[in-house]
């Protein structure tokens, strides 16, 4: 299979110029002030008027008269930063990847491209999904539904962006995409299928191959597809179910791949009085999920700076003159699946409450460039029912003749994401915050984490889940197969023979949970029960938090990390001066990178395991090996427990603790978890475990393997490389200071998830203080000056001590801003 990482990179196409095109997009005024002299004189009021301001590290800041003016600079500035990435990222949005790129390379094996979620999905696969699902009739009733603010935005956007690629022509554009036939005008069109493709990132985006695949047997076989209860009984059938390739792509929203941790610290904790949020989104540093910097102003009427998901418009996270705010992904399931009972005679008929039904038939037709040049037409007959499009994984979830799956997708109506986002943009207070979230109930798949200047914190998930009662779960989740998926992985599947079992729109604005508190509020992916030590939320539908994360369930590390460090600070127990919170100790608190759940094991594990015994300390490993774990006991003796990037022994943890399976086994531990305590528990070492110490020796085993030193330290093994120069990054893949990097020749490096957008943020008597920055930096164009520079400082930040960089927010501070540049543009 060849995979094409960055089909920007591999690009083999002969250029085809984009003179025509661009020559029929409509003319423009001119930058910094000036009129292009290939602009025909103005006679009229401009449709579109901006000023682009940039400060330091290139963060645009727009300023207009109006949401078309705004959306038209931002446009501008978003695709001087990206336009290569985001003209790619339409290519997918159009079903257009197999016509640019390919569907098969010279071996006959599908070509691919890295997704959102770290998978390769095949490009005739995708294709055909975005096809089925992005249509027009989607894209004009995302329009229909929207705002005129929004509308104006959108308008602008494309305006703005569709400048940039006049100016630039076709060889005036970034290497990545010069001269490539696959960069178009951007349409409005586009932009509503973006919104779209955003609100559905956390549920059918991790199954793009399963329903873009999706075809009925060639064979007729009348054999079940999934695992009765006495099956199910062997740990082999559960972990044939688990790693199917359904499950398994749902595998970095379970495992927090794409999270985040917030912090909304109210008047009670903090040394001001003020407000303080702690914004800090773990997302890919590559693809559609990348945020954007920006700031937007329309003087007396909006006014809010942070960062946005590519293409999206608008700051999604950030803060304004009263609140600030952030997002965490939330454990709601914005879908389910269903089962088909299908009839004997033909597998595209289904039966609902005893009576067979054929399935809806969509043509869809894919050009696949071939090695010659020339174009090949695909065409497939996709498939839907009443609870969504057919699906199929061609393993423990493929379509048989006796059995088909379905889904059914909340986020695929939502059409009001861009207009929450920009309501949540106006709030002035922590409360109203809360309301405006309310208000469309729209945000697809996040919790909210916010406070004030007052000094009120909120924590509030008002995203959308599927609108499934908890009668529904408790008789729709029926089968064996969907009892146990529901119970190890919070995956729901229904029955989809009733059609009592079938359910459409969200859960309501009145069920979803909230709290607004003094003191503070955290989340880290975990559920809304436990938002601050104090405090639970229950008795919400059982659809926001199901299985392992439903309401009481044991508590994350970066949960339970997230309070502690809280409690600690309160108490003035955790090594900086005094107690509550300011801007600075914050980040100092951050920085120390506690490993929570070693505080909590470790020193208990290496008093049974290694103190007092002689030496040589010799186990055997998994495999019978003896293998010498003392040097192992002596590096974790010494370790800080944290995560640092000159801590020696954070390295060798986390691979014990991955081998360890988290420390979720609670025969790991001497005191098991309690619902009444959750944060200490569970706690100590259970010594009549025997387990742990064989994995610290497949520890060992594995860093001789791959010729690390156990004392080595992250500063050396986990690195970037950009400008052709080697980056240190800071964090560990299991701790608050959250990132994962992926093994390769010897290093934890591309492709990146974890930290992006962070923000540091509180206020005085003139407005918002803020500091953060963007850790894979503005530009996606490896010539940018923009495209490291922010990944450097980010490293020195943790390794040199060097200082966060200023957000500016006022008028002052953005002039003041010694990168400071202005750019005016009208047309």
């Amino acid at each position: 299979m060849r995979k094409t990482k960055g089909a920007l990179r591999a690009q083999v196409l002969t250029p085809v110029a984009l003179a025509t095109s661009l020559l029929l997009l409509a003319g423009c005024g001119g930058g910094s002030g000036d009129q292009n002299p290939a602009d025909p004189p103005p006679t009229s009021t401009p449709t579109f008027q901006a000023e682009v301001r940039y400060t330091s590290y290139g963060v645009p800041h727009i300023k207009a008269e109006n949401f078309k003016g705004l959306g038209y600079g931002y446009g501008y500035a978003f695709a001087t930063d990206h336009v290569c990435l985001f003209s790619e990222e339409t290519v997918t949005l159009r079903g257009e990847r197999s016509r640019y790129f390919g569907d098969v390379d010279a071996k006959g094996m599908p070509i691919t491209y890295l997704g959102q979620f770290g998978d390769f999905t095949p490009n005739l696969s995708s294709d055909f999904f975005y096809k089925l699902l992005m249509t027009p009739k989607l894209a004009t009733s995302l329009k229909e539904a929207a705002s005129q603010e929004t509308r104006d935005l959108v308008t602008g956007f494309v305006a703005g962006y569709n400048r940039y690629l006049r100016e630039k022509g076709e060889n005036g554009l970034p290497n990545e995409c010069k001269g490539a036939v696959w960069v178009q005008p951007l349409t409005e069109e586009a932009m509503y299928w973006r919104f779209s493709q955003a609100a559905m990132a956390g549920s059918s985006m991790q199954f793009i191959n399963a329903i873009g695949s999706a075809q009925p047997p060639v064979l007729k076989t009348a054999s079940a597809t999934l695992p009765g209860a006495k099956a199910l009984r062997a740990q082999s059938t559960r972990m044939a179910v688990l790693n199917s390739p359904l499950v398994r792509g749902t595998d970095a929203v379970y495992e927090h791949m794409i999270g985040s941790n917030g912090y909304g610290l109210g008047k009670g904790v903090t040394q001001s009085g003020a407000g303080m949020v702690l914004g800090n989104p773990h997302f890919p540093w590559w693809g559609a999920l990348r945020l954007h910097q920006l700031h937007m102003t329309i003087p007396g009427q909006y006014d809010v700076m942070g960062a946005t998901l590519l293409g999206a418009v608008v700051p999604l996270i950030g803060f304004n003159k009263d609140v600030a705010w952030t997002h965490t992904f939330s454990t709601d399931n914005r879908f389910t699946l269903f089962q088909l009972k299908l009839d004997p005679a033909d597998p595209t008929r289904y039966q609902v409450d005893g009576v067979f039904k054929p399935m809806s038939k969509t043509a869809v037709s894919v050009q696949a460039l071939q090695a010659d040049g020339s174009l090949k037409t695909h065409e497939r007959t996709m498939y839907g029912t009443d609870f969504g499009p057919v699906l199929s994984d061609g393993a423990t979830f493929a379509w048989s003749g006796a059995a088909a799956f379905a889904m059914r997708d909340a986020n695929y109506g939502n059409y009001r994401l861009i207009d929450q986002a920009l309501l949540n943009g106006k709030s002035t207070s922590a409360e109203s915050l809360r309301q405006n979230l309310a208000t469309y109930n729209a945000m697809p798949w996040v919790n909210t984490m916010a406070a004030d200047r007052a000094g009120r914190a909120l924590y509030a998930n008002y995203s959308v889940a599927a609108n499934v009662s908890d009668a529904q779960l408790a008789s729709c989740v029926n089968s064996p197969t969907g009892q146990f998926l529901l119970a190890s992985r919070g995956l729901v599947l229904m029955d989809g023979s009733k059609s009592s079992c079938n359910w459409s729109g969200a859960i309501p604005a009145a069920q979803r949970p909230y709290v607004l508190r003094d003191d503070y509020i955290v989340n880290a992916n975990d559920s809304h029960w436990l938002p601050n030590d104090q405090v639970r939320l229950s008795g919400h539908p059982k659809i926001i938090a199901t299985g392992p994360v439903a309401e009481g369930a044991e508590q994350g590390e970066r949960t339970r990390a997230g309070i502690a460090q809280v409690l600690d600070r309160m108490k003035g127990s955790d090594g900086l001066a005094g107690t509550g919170f300011t801007l600075a100790n914050l980040q100092q608190v951050y920085a120390k990178s506690r490993f929570f759940k070693a505080e909590m094991w470790l020193d208990e594990f290496l008093a049974a395991t290694c103190q007092g015994k002689p030496t040589p300390i010799v186990v055997k490993d998994s495999k019978g090996v003896d293998t010498d774990i003392t040097k192992a006991c002596g590096v974790l003796a010494i370790w800080k427990k944290t995560e640092g990037m000159t801590d020696p022994g954070a390295l060798l943890f986390r691979k014990f603790y991955e081998l360890a399976g988290e420390l979720k086994d609670a025969s790991y531990w001497r005191v098991a978890y309690s619902p009444a305590d959750p944060v200490q528990t569970p706690r100590g070492f259970n010594t009549a475990n025997t387990k742990a110490r064989t994995l610290l020796a497949d520890s060992v085993q594995w860093f001789a393997a791959n010729g690390f030193a156990l004392e080595e330290v992250s500063a050396r093994k986990q690195v970037v490389i950009r400008d052709g120069a080697p980056i240190p990054f800071p964090g560990g893949r299991y701790t608050f200071n959250n990132v994962r990097g992926n093994l390769s020749g010897g290093l934890y490096g591309d492709p990146v998830y974890g930290n992006s957008y962070m923000q540091f943020v509180t206020f005085d008597a003139n407005g918002p203080v803020a500091e953060g920055l963007l850790t894979y930096s503005q530009s996606t164009h490896a010539f940018s000056a923009h495209f490291a520079d922010q990944t450097k400082l980010y490293s020195d930040v943790f390794l040199k001590g060097a200082k966060w960089a200023k957000l500016p927010f006022s008028e002052a501070e953005i002039k003041a801003d010694p990168a400071y540049r202005s750019l005016s543009l009208s047309e």
